[in-house]
Parts: C-alpha cells; sequence; structure tokens
C-alpha cells in the first residue's frame, strides 16, 4: 500500500484548508523497509492508515520503533493491537517511541469515556456499561469495506489471537465492588425499547489494556467494562442472526472470504460498501 495514492485526493481540499507552509510528500511501501525507515526519519509522530492492518501495519510499526518515531493508529483489530504490544514494547520503551493503537472510533470514545466517568463521578467508579446505537443520513448507512476485511480476518484469525494473549500473559484484574454480570447474546433493553446484543469490536480488550496498565503500574482501582450494541425489534434480531451465523462460517474459510471480500454491499446488506458513504453536497 503506497502513499502514492494521496495526490488524487489533494485536490478535494482545495479552498478547505490553507495549509501555512509547503508540505512535501514522502513516498514509501509497506513492502519496502529502507522507504519506511526513510519515513520515520524525517518526522517525529507517523499517522498510519494502512489498514486492514493485520497485513499492512507491521511494517509501519517496526520501522517507527528502531527509529524512535511515534505512531498512532484507527485500528480496531485485536489481533495486530495486540501482537504490535507483545512484539515492539519493550523495544519501543528503548528507543523512546509511542505507539498508540486504536486512536478513532475504535476505541476512544469507550477508552476515554471510562476514564472520563471516572474522573466525574464522585465515589469509587467500579463497572461500565456501554451501549451503542447508530443513526444514518438521508443516504442510509455505508462504511468503508476496510473496516469490513478487518471484520473477516478478526473472525479467521481468532486462535491466532488467543495465542498472543496467553503469550502476553496479563494476569486477571481483580473485581472491585459487585461483579458485573454478562447479559446473554440478546437481550431486551428497556430503556431504548430496543433489542441489544454484545457489541463484537475492539472496545472492550482496549478498555481492560487501560484498566491493566493503570492498576499494575499506578495501583488505581480496576474498572469492569463491557459493550452492547442496540440492534432494533425483533425481526431485526432475526436478521442479523442470520447474517452473522452466515459471515462467520464464510469468514473460517478462503473461498467463503474471498466472496465476503467481493461482495461486501450484499453480505452486509448494504451497511459496507467498497467507496464508503458518499458526501452529502
Amino acid at each position: 500500500m503506497r502513499a502514492k495514492c494521496l495526490p488524487a485526493h489533494l485536490p478535494e481540499a482545495e479552498g478547505k484548508t490553507e495549509l501555512k507552509s509547503n508540505v512535501s510528500i514522502i513516498l514509501c511501501d509497506v513492502g519496502d523497509p529502507t522507504s519506511l525507515a526513510n519515513m520515520a526519519k524525517q518526522t517525529s509522530l507517523v499517522l498510519s492508515c494502512v489498514g486492514p492492518y493485520v497485513f499492512f501495519g507491521e511494517p509501519v510499526v517496526k520501522a517507527c520503533v528502531e527509529n524512535g518515531t511515534s505512531c498512532i493508529d484507527i485500528s480496531g483489530e485485536s489481533q495486530f493491537l495486540e501482537g504490535m504490544y507483545l512484539n515492539y514494547n519493550d523495544k519501543a520503551g528503548e528507543t523512546g517511541a509511542y505507539i498508540i493503537g486504536s486512536c478513532g472510533f475504535d476505541s476512544i470514545p469507550a477508552d476515554m469515556g471510562v476514564l472520563y466517568t471516572r474522573d466525574n463521578l464522585k465515589g469509587t467508579l467500579t463497572a461500565v456499561e456501554s451501549f451503542f446505537t447508530v443513526k444514518s443520513g438521508p443516504q442510509g448507512p455505508a462504511l468503508n469495506d476496510g473496516t469490513w476485511k478487518s471484520a473477516i480476518y478478526g473472525v479467521a484469525n481468532k486462535e491466532k489471537l488467543k495465542k498472543i494473549r496467553r503469550e502476553i500473559g496479563h494476569k486477571p484484574l481483580p473485581v472491585i465492588g459487585p461483579k458485573l454480570k454478562k447479559r446473554g447474546p440478546v437481550f431486551y433493553k428497556d430503556e431504548f425499547n430496543k433489542y441489544a446484543i454484545p457489541f463484537m469490536d475492539t472496545d472492550v480488550p482496549v478498555v481492560e489494556r487501560t484498566q491493566q496498565y493503570l492498576y499494575s503500574q499506578l495501583q488505581e482501582t480496576p474498572v469492569q467494562y463491557t459493550a452492547y450494541a442496540i440492534i432494533g425489534g425483533v425481526r431485526s434480531v432475526i436478521k442479523l442472526m442470520f447474517a452473522a451465523l452466515l459471515f462467520s462460517i464464510l469468514a473460517m474459510c478462503k473461498c467463503g472470504r474471498k466472496l465476503l471480500i467481493k461482495y461486501p454491499d450484499f453480505f452486509s446488506g448494504g451497511f459496507f460498501k467498497r467507496k464508503g458513504q458518499q458526501r452529502n453536497r
């Protein structure tokens, strides 16, 4: 994945943002370590948007760590995030590089939301439940298929993620206060008058890693956390259960993954598209 695609998007920014100084374009390729090292040496911070990160993210992290350059990404892929921690945490400490993942929808609202609630609540916060809802514009919901691909390989590589977590070897956090009860796979939430399911993304593991650090390094009280998604009525539940079953089956085999990647619009019910959401004019 090359940075060469950047100039194609520059005309869109004309007239919207005034650059106060000349900004050069550095061409680099995740398949060319020398080009990545050259890029990392010319800056103090890299914003990495090369998803799916499980395929393209590690060379960028490696180049940044080796050259003492900090890196921020918007990954929502647990295998990548935890794999980078396992492989580069010690080296990053030696070179002074900060590698900060999930700095987007995954998982700033969840991670910072827990900390904000803790800091502004009178007393000791011991548990948080979050509920995610989707509201779309007149054109309907649509996300880029890069996120779709990440989800596909997240399911396909779940055994690899388990292995990474065993190697990291974090001990379970102590439970302070009443234990947060896990809800069922589908349940009705009175506050929303709709059904909800566990939110299957990186929010929970990201929050747990933050809490692990705060507890082990700063001796702060750990907060239990779990996340759910609001999905609608009975009809939505049935449709989602069927789609999730089909998705899981196809994601576990090579030919199934090819179909999912080739036809994201069809298999996601129009939610994921190759070009993502079009801008409203």
